[in-house]
């Protein structure tokens, strides 16, 4: 059953409410995690609890619970929900500042917010999907997972009206990611992704691809990607926690390879599904 947490309150998700002077609802003052649950189990927690941590620094907001005690309400979280798939989203902000100020509150009370909602299995579909690219106008910070999604949002939205399943976004040339997934290309039996940098989200899902590329001796290159080698491309993907690893069929009407899947994105893909909890794990 979906279930929700609230600073230290379990209870159904329509019924969780906060001020209206609470900052992630006034200015997007805060950080966020999405974690995929896979037969009640959180996947890759210790990589997702890291990156909140790293957000929060960034942030300035000192992180309300240690490592463990936010593993331990996560999994607290899966267990009261008692769903086997789902997606478990936790949002940390900086609280309420009331009156409305841009002035950070001292000492502050961060709110945590955990809802755990089921994910139909077959909503996981590795459908090949078509993107369209639009100028990356958003800010400079793309390395903190925020709130503000705004930017995104519009981008994402323009590709939908325009007949595409999603924006892949472009800076001074360059491909930075998705409006929430982060791109794959393959080329001439190379894996190749965009580097780390602040520009990009640095995606879990993207990390774990590259790792079990790498331990399975594939030919990997985190390096810059034109927009053209794009285009280019014998493959395209795009990878987050709700895509897991998923194929490009087309980039701006123009077909990818021969638009389907793959070879190297079937082997990745298949790693990847190998390396779910499952029921016997």
């Amino acid at each position: 059953m979906a279930i929700a947490y609230l600073n230290g309150t379990w209870l159904a998700p329509e019924d969780a409410m906060i001020s209206v002077f609470d900052r992630g609802f006034m200015f997007g003052d805060g950080v966020y995690e999405v974690i995929a649950v896979y037969h009640g189990v959180a996947f890759m927690l210790d990589e997702h609890v890291q990156r909140l941590e790293r957000s929060l620094t960034e942030i300035r907001l000192a992180s309300p619970l240690t490592g463990s005690a936010w593993r331990e309400l996560v999994n607290d979280a899966i267990a009261r929900s008692q769903e086997q798939t789902a997606n478990l989203y936790l949002q940390v902000t900086r609280g309420i500042s009331m009156p409305r100020s841009l002035d950070y509150p001292a000492p502050g009370k961060p709110t945590i917010l955990i809802t755990v909602t089921q994910v139909e299995a077959q909503s996981r579909t590795h459908q090949p999907c078509k993107l369209v690219t639009k100028q990356d106008f958003r800010w400079g910070r793309g390395d903190i997972k925020v709130l503000s999604l705004i930017a995104n949002g519009l981008l994402h939205n323009e590709a939908l009206a325009a007949g595409y399943d999603d924006a892949v976004l472009i800076r001074d040339g360059l491909v930075t990611e998705a409006t929430h997934a982060n791109v794959f290309i393959g080329t001439d039996g190379t894996i190749i992704t965009p580097p780390k940098s602040r520009y990009i989200l640095h995606g879990i899902t993207r990390q774990y691809i590259l790792q079990i590329a790498r331990e399975a001796g594939l030919e990997v290159a985190e390096r810059e990607i034109t927009e053209q080698e794009l285009l280019d491309a014998d493959e395209v993907w795009i990878s987050s926690t709700g895509h897991e690893v998923l194929p490009v069929s087309e980039v701006n009407a123009q077909v990818i390879g021969e638009g389907a899947p793959g070879c190297l994105w079937q082997e990745v893909n298949a790693l990847f599904q190998a390396s779910k909890p499952s029921e016997s794990k």
